[in-house]
């Protein structure tokens, strides 16, 4: 909305004013009142109190009368040293003498002006307006009927049958109204950032609290009174030590820094609160704080986590969740709980379905980062390409297909969090030199983007592959190999740690609802089979197991025919499942992505197989 200027003026002004046809800046409305005086003053205070008008302009009488009464910018239009001269100019082409009549207003220039153009002048002021028309009827009975004035005097003049010469010049009325445009413009600018500081004072979520040099209440808005339970009236004017002995406020007032996420108890109230000066030229003036209650700071971060859980950005297990009693598995909970007090990268390493992930999770939940972001990304289950725009995000127009807006990358999601990279030893070279100047830098950028982004990061790796034998076989970076393998955790197969069997096989069961009695249990457990087969699988081929033999349990006559079933539908036979793998690398060349297709499994499980075969 543009600023408004009101001009009150008198007829005859308003006539010359329209006559000029100045030009009016197109950013301001201008709105012009022919008043007098007392109905001047009275619709100026009028149009004040609505906030109707930003700025006044006017002249003489009424300039004279309005200036003590207004609280707004008023701008009077100025009598200069020439523009008397332009009006007795026009004087000295039908007399030579004349009067100058002005409200409250000498010249020191007429004497000489009088010289240069040779006029008897007379110059008489007058301080209310009923003095015009005496003053008027005294020349006219001396033979002067020239008269010099402004608006009002030239008006009453005319009315008398004298020439009326208006002093005012069409300089002095432009300068007049382009420098009430720059008031309006700035007073309405100045207003609306007012009005928004004491909206954000007002509504803000937050208590503010405003003191000045001398540790004095200055100013607080209505929720810091509502947190503190401290009545405005009974804070303002008063030392905020007096409500809070123990407050930081005096060191900030003293040394001038700020000082954050401070524990102080204000009235009866324990609050999070941010202290900082207010300093101008140098000086420090006061400070201002703004504060949460503890409660409603635990509310939003529980909130917080709500949200992330939502997004499946949270980490669901803990370590003391991961099941089983054997001295490898506790050794690598132990391990795994001393690596979480650390920011330094985890590189998980362990054969597939050892709980690469759950562990991960625990390491998240049981470290200073708990409460970020907890990203996970399979490197093994995208595309190269996919992978890249996956990881870092893209800004919009960056490829074709690239979303409207852009997307955030996963390094940028994971801010403030952890980060898991499962099967990182799959991660293509080129995104693996990019893996690593996050891990230098600290920083990402976005597909087509040109602005660097600071990402505060823990990143967990994982993997079931050698990667100093990648090294070797130049399929993954030396330099990047070092970055990773800082806090090494080595998982045990189920192989390693097969007393942990019959705890997680009991755990499935009873979560699938099967709830097996224990003479059943124990039979299964030490069937021959069972008790020999190595599980290649680890838990997760365990886990299968368990499902296997519920949905066969009614075809079985008894365990033992029970568990061939189950193993045998889901067993590998690795023989026949190495002699296939043989014969179709043979058939595509050696190219392991093509038969990785053709075999129907991931590149990743193709890897695992050949390693088997030691290939």
């Amino acid at each position: 909305m543009r600023p408004t200027i009101a001009f009150i003026s008198y007829p005859r002004l308003t006539k010359y004013f329209l006559e000029l046809n100045p030009k009016i800046p197109e950013n301001v409305n201008l709105e012009i009142m022919d008043l007098v005086l007392e109905e001047a003053l009275e619709k100026a205070l009028l149009l004040e109190q609505q906030g109707a008008a930003d700025v006044f302009i006017a002249s003489g009488g009424n300039a004279k009368l309005l200036s003590g009464q207004l609280a707004s910018q008023l701008v009077e239009i100025k009598i200069t040293g020439f523009d008397l001269l332009q009006a007795l100019k026009s004087v000295a082409r039908f007399s030579r003498r004349a009067a100058i009549v002005t409200c409250m207003q000498r010249f020191s220039a007429i004497e000489e002006i009088k010289q240069v153009l040779a006029l008897d002048v007379v110059e008489i002021s007058y301080e209310h307006p009923e003095e015009v028309d005496i003053i008027l009827e005294k020349l006219g009975r001396k033979g002067i009927v020239d008269i010099v004035g402004g608006s009002l005097v030239v008006e009453r003049a005319e009315e008398k049958g004298m020439r009326g010469h208006l002093i005012y010049s069409e300089e002095g009325i432009t300068y007049a109204l382009e420098t009430a445009a720059q008031l309006a413009i700035s007073e309405r600018t100045h207003a609306e950032h007012t009005q928004a500081m004491q909206a954000i004072f007002d509504f803000a979520h937050s208590g503010i609290l405003v003191v000045n040099q001398d540790n004095i209440i200055t100013m607080l808005n209505d929720n810091a009174s509502k947190i503190t339970q401290i009545p405005k009236d009974q804070a303002l004017g008063h030392p905020f030590s007096t409500f809070s002995p123990k407050t930081k406020l005096s060191t900030v007032l003293t040394t001038g820094k700020p000082a954050v996420d401070q524990v102080e108890r204000i009235g009866i109230r324990d609050v999070l609160v941010n202290w900082a000066p207010l300093i101008v030229k140098n000086k420090i003036i006061g400070a201002v704080g703004t504060f949460q209650s503890i409660g409603a700071v635990q509310a939003s971060e529980k909130k917080i986590r709500i949200n992330l859980h939502l997004k499946g950005l949270l980490a669901k297990n803990k370590l003391d969740d991961i099941l089983g009693e054997s001295q490898a598995l506790q050794r690598a909970k132990d391990q795994a709980q001393l690596y979480a007090a650390s920011q330094s990268n985890v590189l998980i390493l362990g054969a597939s379905g050892t709980g690469k992930e759950l562990f991960a999770q625990g390491i998240h939940n049981a470290s200073p980062r708990n409460n970020g972001p907890f990203v996970a990304v399979n490197c093994a289950a995208l595309p190269e390409n996919l992978l890249e725009s996956e990881l870092f995000g893209y800004e919009e127009g960056a490829f074709t297909g690239a979303r409207k807006g852009g997307k955030t990358g996963l390094f940028e999601l994971a801010h403030g969090g952890s980060i898991f990279l499962d099967e990182i030893g799959e991660l293509p070279l080129a995104l693996q030199a990019r893996l690593l100047r996050v891990l230098e830098e600290k920083e990402v950028m976005r597909l087509g983007g040109e602005s660097i982004i600071p990402v505060d990061i823990r990143v967990i790796a994982a993997t079931n592959r050698d990667l100093r034998q990648l090294v070797q076989e130049g399929n993954f970076r030396e330099d990047l190999f070092y970055r990773l393998n800082v806090l090494v955790l080595k998982l045990p197969t189920l192989q390693e740690g097969k007393e942990d069997i019959p705890i997680l096989l009991s755990h499935f069961l009873n979560e699938m609802g099967f709830g097996p009695e224990p003479a059943f249990l124990e039979t299964l457990l030490c069937n021959p089979q069972f008790k020999d087969y190595n599980w290649p699988g680890n838990i997760r081929e365990l886990r299968n197991f368990a499902e296997r033999l519920t949905t066969l349990y009614s075809l079985a006559k008894n365990v033992d025919e029970l568990v061939s079933l189950s193993l045998v539908e889901g067993a590998p036979q690795p023989n026949n499942d190495h002699e296939r793998i043989l014969t179709v690398l043979e058939e595509v060349g050696g190219n392991k992505t093509k038969a990785a297709e053709r075999l129907g499994i991931s590149r990743t499980t193709l890897w695992r197989r050949l390693k088997e075969i030691d290939m």
